[in-house]
């Protein structure tokens, strides 16, 4: 106890401590512009509602054992991040830069909310109470801010202790968000009569992704981008930041044609910038490194371009030197922050604790590089998310939030049934022709979660390696905590890939040939296409009947797919990636992979409940597939639950 309460003074004391680092001038009257300037700026984005700690798979480079003379890669899980250890590290970046006499913001690049079962149960109030308890100085609006209308975010805006930034969103003619005091276009943070500037930009395509109120103006940002910085030059401020929730690459668009931006913290594209091949997980961008410098129109200043990943896994920290109010070095780096709870497959299949060696030595390796850290928690934010938020997410899970009927059981199982392969049972069924019935849901829920937010969404396509189990009603029906324990348990982001019809019809090939030879998992999954997958048809041939049926395929509104037409796909952003045989998702994307924000458990409870809400069950669905399986597949005989 006499542990936890030193613990929680030193972050009392630090957060003390900056709040007397500088203050707010809206107006500053006169401001110096020193020879000299340097400023140290700490960033998160897109952290989602994520309170708790994900997991992280990462590569170390370890001795193997005692006698082994070289460096071996060794494959390791750990958790990543969560709030309070994000708070922790901020605290600390805040109290290093206090020690070293240099400024010090702290900014968050937008899209606290969604992302979670927290979100879920307390909208944004949990986030307003664990963001503000972060010390941060600004934030940016994020398209999932107004996933819940104007409502939330208002009070968002009211509960935060920080300013909430947007200067190309013109509020003027909505009475309620016209009246937020802080909700601003740019702050002007004073250190000892040195100004900084720092102001928001959201995008200007709002209104299609989100959920913003109709009287709200998104104006175009790199036009509104340049008319903030003259209004910032003409008070004198020279030190300009921008903090933006409008992706990698707008960000690069604002850099390369807007003169007078020193610093971008983005956010929006989930971006973890810089180079982490040491640890097994390649670049975060192919063309745009941490700290990237871009030459502004005029062809004199620079802007330096930053952004730190996702779901509270990361802390970016980057120093930004000025000579004569222009960026002279810029320079920095995220850092995954982990715990030491490591586990590797030494079977090859199960994941368990590592021994005393590799632990030791695991650690060693973490501790030689600078972009993973072993971090510890805060452990007030740690107490008050265990104390009084999780509780309320244990009672989510525990809820029935729907009622399931496979009406073509010979008896109502309350379940319906789960395939990798059609004609391989992995639960109670065989279902050689159709595929999975709990896929087919799957898959319809991603279309209607991200049409319900405006996506425009055509398709669905997954991987039943994603979907884990049948979907399965208990005593009285099905609950969340089993859509989240044993459904989709792997807290898949919801992705939008674009592909023109003939790299549809090609990834539907690849994939189910992939599936059948190489990894079960990869067979897909899908809503709103119907085809047959001709196993006995010459290779490359094998997809017959391919179409697109609006509405679901139930709706018996296909039509033929077009080879030149791009569609927009929903599916899962680990395989959106192009993994587990879905190469062509990254290879032939029409346009740059979007990362939703939602979570596939999240929306699968929330569409249960819609249904619900309409006095509806999950029936069997119509999953669009006739499989003809190739000579020499393997099927199950007899088949089981032959009547599916």
């Amino acid at each position: 106890m006499m542990k936890l309460q030193k613990s929680l003074i030193a972050v009392s004391l630090l957060a003390a401590l900056s709040a007397c680092s500088d203050s707010d001038n809206d107006n500053g009257p006169s401001y110096t512009t020193p020879d000299n300037f340097s400023l140290i700026v700490a960033h998160i984005n897109d952290t989602h509602s994520n309170f708790d700690a994900t997991s992280l798979d990462f590569t170390a480079h370890i001795e193997h054992d005692s006698d082994h003379d070289g460096l071996d890669e060794f494959s390791v899980r750990s958790d990543v991040g969560g709030y309070p250890r994000i708070a922790a590290k901020l605290a600390e970046a805040r109290y290093q830069a206090g020690q070293a006499n240099t400024p010090f913001l702290a900014l968050h690049g937008g899209d606290a909310f969604q992302g979670s079962l927290y979100f879920n149960q307390l909208q944004g109030k949990g986030n307003a109470r664990l963001l503000s308890d972060m010390g941060l100085d600004a934030m940016a609006v994020g398209n999932h801010e107004f996933d819940l209308g104007n409502a939330a975010l208002i009070d968002f805006v009211n509960n935060v202790n920080f300013p909430v930034l947007a200067a190309n969103m013109d509020t003027s003619k909505d009475s309620d968000m016209s009246k937020l005091d802080n909700l601003k276009p740019y702050i002007i943070k004073e250190f000892d009569g040195i100004a900084v500037g720092v102001f928001g930009l959201v995008l200007e395509d709002m209104p299609t992704i989100s959920s913003p109120g109709e009287d709200l103006v998104f104006e175009k940002e790199v036009a509104s981008a340049q008319a903030t910085v003259d209004e910032l030059k003409k008070k004198g401020v020279e030190q300009i930041i921008m903090v933006s929730h409008i992706g990698v690459d707008r960000d690069m668009k604002v850099a390369e044609n807007v003169n007078g931006i020193d610093l971008i913290v983005g956010g929006h594209s989930h971006t973890l910038l810089g180079d982490f091949t040491n640890i097994g997980l390649g670049h975060g961008d192919a063309e745009v490194d941490y700290a990237q410098i871009v030459t502004n129109p005029d062809g004199l200043g620079k802007t330096c371009v930053v952004q730190a990943g996702q779901y509270a896994q990361a802390v970016g920290q980057v120093k930004v030197d000025f000579a004569k109010g222009a960026v002279s070095n810029c320079g920095g780096h995220n850092t995954l922050l982990i715990d030491n709870n490591f586990a590797h497959k030494y079977d090859g299949k199960n994941r368990i604790a590592l021994t005393d060696e590799h632990q030791g030595a695991v650690e060693s390796f973490v501790g030689e590089q600078d972009n993973i850290a072993i971090s510890p928690e805060d452990p007030l934010m740690r107490l008050m998310i265990d104390t009084e938020y999780a509780p309320e997410v244990e009672k989510l899970k525990a809820k029935v939030v729907g009622q399931v009927n496979d009406a073509n059981d010979p008896v109502d199982s309350k379940s319906l049934d789960h395939t990798r392969i059609p004609g391989q049972a992995k639960f109670a069924a065989s279902l050689p022709t159709t595929g999975s019935e709990a896929g087919a849901h799957v898959a319809a829920s991603m279309v209607w979660k991200l049409n319900k937010h405006g996506y425009n969404i055509d398709m669905a396509i997954t991987n039943t390696g994603g979907v884990r189990d049948n979907i399965a009603a208990g005593e009285n029906g099905l609950t969340a905590g089993y859509i989240i324990g044993s459904l989709l348990y792997f807290n898949n982001e919801l992705a939008i890939v674009e592909l023109k019809g003939k790299d549809v019809r090609d990834l539907l090939d690849s994939t189910i040939n992939y599936s059948i030879t190489t990894s079960s998992g990869a067979f897909p999954t899908t809503a709103n296409v119907q085809y047959t997958f001709n196993g006995k048809a010459t290779a490359g041939e094998q997809i017959e009947g391919l179409q697109v049926c609006p509405g679901g395929v139930a709706a018996n509104s296909c039509v033929d797919i077009e080879d030149e037409k791009v569609y927009k796909i929903a599916t899962n952003a680990y395989i959106a990636g192009g993994k587990d045989g879905y190469a062509i998702f990254a290879e032939r994307n029409q346009a740059p992979m979007v990362k939703s924000g939602f979570i596939d458990n999240e929306s699968m409870i929330e569409y249960v409940e819609m249904m619900e809400a309409n006095g509806e069950q999950l029936v069997q669905l119509p999953t669009g597939l006739t499989f003809i399986a190739p000579d020499g597949l393997k099927q199950d005989d007899p088949v089981k639950k032959a009547g599916d």
